[in-house]
């Protein structure tokens, strides 16, 4: 847990973040008496008004808290809530209210939480989890039509609820800005299973802390497992279309959040499971927080192609930061008909003999470079070698039509996956400038010929091999004013 904050005093801090989103939102306004944003834009006597709320430190979620006395119109107005009792009442006197002044609302109560199951929920029900962002942007979407009444909105948002299904899982508890760390919060070697947004207790606690994969398999149990009647909530079998949200708590890194993705869309696959394009419609970021909790929660949504037109619809929202999709196939990767071929014979001899003689070399170019550097260059060059021999060896870098293109296309992938640092980036962009047809591929260094350099002997070998030997020989007792060779004495 993160006890420490940059901002110390909680008193104001929702008042000051307000303004902070709205001062980097030109559209939005802070109404500083309500506590609250108001999207400018909006017209609530020619749209619905839809009015997502909740409290705070669950951002972006709910930051387009406003005023039904203010954006709500004569076209109406449906409050999104997550099923909390004080949000529930709360939500539930501010539609009273609003009636006796003549508007027309709509109440939806989102809870799609499913570690607990029906019998210990009761009454309460389901609890409110990230599945409600989904809910707000499907009927942001469909609210955009002038023509759509109170019921077309109220009666689909009830139909998404009833398919979504979040589970949440946690290393430890958040903690509050200016509040004093307690021992209860402190965990090591924990994680708590169907933790809720608010620290509420979760269904079990797992220590040692398992393999990401394990924890995933538990949770999936949890969303999609049909043998316990009592606590399987959505039937995803026959689903037509299956979206999925891996939802960020707010402490999770974004390199951390990507590879949680990987292991859910994999470990789905296991229940026969899958979005039916992973890249159309799995969604992942930090759509609704829990401060600076360190944990994650995983949402499916059995939907149809209404609703997965309307969450690919474009949005200004600045908390949805979900991709849009790129309609057509993907392209392979570009390249010209350059009509350039080769014996392909006299090629493969003429690389294995260079890859044969790298090889060999490896001690020594290690030796020299330990030198000046960390001792590695002949390792790498050695390493990048023997992969490129295997290319020729399994058939990878050479076509039997003499493709030159296809040929140096081959190489220059190998180079780029086996051969790292500096000189690797260099030889990779000279090989993939030339397979463009770059003409100044210099751009990518301020390295020129004459700084003895690789580039010297490279932009050399775009001549002729003469003149790459040439190059090769000139850089011997020339003053070297750039890379490492810079700092080594005349001695």
């Amino acid at each position: 847990m993160a006890a420490r904050h940059f901002i110390n005093d909680g008193t104001t801090l929702v008042q000051d973040a307000l303004q902070g989103l709205a001062l980097t939102q030109p559209a939005l306004i802070y109404d500083r008496e309500n506590k609250a944003i108001i999207d400018s834009r909006h017209d609530g006597n020619a749209r619905v008004t839809l009015i997502p709320g909740g409290g705070t430190g669950h951002e972006p979620s709910f930051t387009g808290l406003n005023t039904i006395a203010t954006v709500g119109g004569s076209a109406r107005t449906v409050l999104i809530i997550m099923n909390y009792t004080g949000d529930v009442l709360h939500f539930h006197l501010a539609a009273e209210k609003a009636r006796l002044m003549g508007h027309e609302m709509a109440v939806l109560v989102v809870g799609d939480n499913v570690s607990v199951d029906r019998r210990k929920s009761g009454k309460v029900g389901r609890r409110g989890l990230a599945g409600t962002v989904l809910v707000e942007k499907i009927l942001g979407a469909v609210a955009r039509n002038e023509s759509t009444t109170l019921k077309q909105l109220h009666r689909p948002g009830e139909d998404i609820v009833a398919n979504l299904a979040t589970v949440g899982a946690a290393l430890e508890h958040v903690h509050l800005v200016g509040k004093l760390t307690t021992d209860l919060a402190v965990r090591t070697d924990q994680v708590e299973v169907g933790m809720g947004i608010h620290n509420e207790p979760g269904c079990y606690m797992l220590e040692p802390q398992p393999h990401i994969s394990v924890l995933v398999d538990q949770m999936l149990d949890k969303l999609v497992n049909q043998s316990d009647e009592d606590a399987a909530y959505v039937r995803f079998n026959d689903a037509a279309d299956l979206v999925l949200m891996v939802n960020n708590l707010g402490g999770v890194s974004n390199i951390e959040l990507s590879a949680m993705t990987k292991v859910v869309v994999e470990r789905l696959g296991n229940w026969s499971l899958r979005p039916q394009s992973p890249r159309d419609t799995s969604i992942r970021w930090r759509f609704m927080t829990s401060l600076d909790g360190k944990g994650f929660s995983i949402t499916l949504l059995k939907a149809n192609k209404a609703m997965i037109q309307a969450l690919d619809a474009p949005t200004s929202s600045p908390g949805w930061t979900a991709h849009q999709r790129l309609e057509g196939p993907p392209s392979s990767r570009l390249r010209a008909d350059l009509g350039c071929t080769f014996d392909t014979k006299s090629f493969s001899a003429a690389i294995t003999r260079a890859c044969d003689k790298t090889v060999t070399a490896e001690e020594e170019i290690d030796r020299f470079d330990s030198l000046v550097g960390d001792g590695d260059c002949g390792s790498t060059l050695a390493r990048t070698a023997k992969a490129i021999l295997q290319g020729f060896e399994k058939g990878w870098c050479v076509n039997p039509d003499g493709d030159a293109f296809r040929a140096v296309e081959a190489i220059a992938k190998v180079v780029e996956d086996n051969m790292d640092d500096t000189s690797g980036a260099l030889y990779a962009v000279f090989l993939n400038a030339k397979l463009v047809g770059t003409a100044d591929w210099n751009r990518a260094t301020p390295a020129r010929v004459g700084d003895r350099t690789l580039m010297t002997h490279l932009n050399h070998s775009l001549e002729s091999l003469t003149a790459a030997r040439t190059g090769r020989d000139r850089t011997w007792g020339m003053r070297a004013s750039l890379g490492r060779a810079v700092y080594v004495p005349k001695q």
